[in-house]
């Protein structure tokens, strides 16, 4: 116990209460669980250690999008230098953030989406790019994967909320499922991907209880009836894989009107509908997930589900 309260142990005694509660570090933990994954499958095939780390970066990477960071970095938060700590354990880890920085002669802010990056174990600027104007300008989670959007690599995207976890076992099967969209069930092309969640805060309440078995029996039976033989799941929320370049031509993953895109996520899934996508639905692979686990915080999710689909009614 005194080993605990230690200030020579206090970012061990940190770190474990954060992987314990539904913060940041847990889910960047989680999702690096992919790289350790590709490493193991890499060694398997016998590849060498150069190759491998030179596959990393083609085959993985993960952007942490704050737009917050800048300004956290500027007013000395701690919660930069947590972030800035996350980097340096995870080499493979960027950080999206949005910076504003006012012009001496003409006095108006200049706007920038920044990428940085842990290298030689400082913090070093990968991407500057100049903004128009201030692109927070109506809901702030679809901006806030917009922005970042063009920082990312490959063909396709996971999106993964901040109250996420991830498994070392799940990781091993991402190779599987990213064949899923070289089918083709029907007509169209498949460009979401739906998988399934596994509620981690269960075991926290009887009201926590409560929303892990209504969240599972949507995220399993639910969304597959909607699948097969209905034929109408849409995007209800991460963690779902996309086709980014299906996506990125066709006005991005997320529909960020204030008011209107409130449920920011269904959007998507009208998007993809008009636009001749198809919606697969695979329950081989998981993903972790924290529910609200008390009356208020349940009370204003059901409210937030309510508003949304009146605004999806309207629109």
């Amino acid at each position: 116990e005194e080993k605990v309260w230690n200030k020579k142990y206090a970012a061990e005694t940190r770190q474990w209460a954060s992987i314990r509660a539904q913060t940041l570090n847990r889910t960047v933990s989680g999702m690096m669980y992919y790289e350790k994954a590709l490493r193991l499958l890499a060694n398997m095939e016998r590849l060498d250690e150069d190759t491998t780390n030179d596959l990393m970066g083609e085959k993985f990477g993960y952007i942490v999008s704050c737009q917050v960071y800048g300004q956290q970095k500027k007013d000395q938060d701690p919660k930069a230098e947590d972030i800035e700590n996350l980097m340096h354990r995870f080499p493979h880890m960027r950080v999206a953030y949005i910076d504003s920085v006012r012009d001496i002669r003409s006095g108006q802010m200049a706007f920038y989406s920044c990428l940085v990056k842990s290298h030689s174990n400082e913090i070093q600027e990968v991407y500057r790019v100049r903004l128009p104007c201030n692109p927070i300008l109506g809901e702030g989670k679809p901006e806030n994967q917009n922005h970042a959007m063009i920082f990312s690599r490959g063909e396709f995207v996971q999106t993964i909320d901040m109250n996420q976890d991830g498994y070392f076992e799940e990781a091993l099967k991402m190779r599987n499922a990213l064949q899923e969209f070289a089918k083709r069930d029907g007509p169209m092309p498949i460009t979401i991907l739906g998988l399934r969640e596994h509620i981690f805060t269960g075991s926290v309440s009887s009201l926590a209880n409560y929303m892990a078995l209504q969240e599972t029996s949507f995220v399993t039976l639910g969304q597959r009836v909607l699948t097969k033989p209905l034929c109408i799941r849409l995007h209800y929320g991460h963690p779902d894989v996309f086709d980014k370049l299906f996506f990125i031509t066709r006005g991005g993953i997320s529909k960020s009107s204030k008011g209107i895109n409130l449920s920011e996520d269904i959007f998507a899934g009208y998007n993809n509908a008009i636009r001749g996508g198809q919606v697969a639905f695979k329950e081989y692979i998981q993903v972790g997930k924290g529910r609200d686990v008390g009356m208020s915080q349940i009370y204003q999710f059901e409210a937030k589900l309510s508003q949304g689909a009146g605004e999806q009614s309207l629109s």
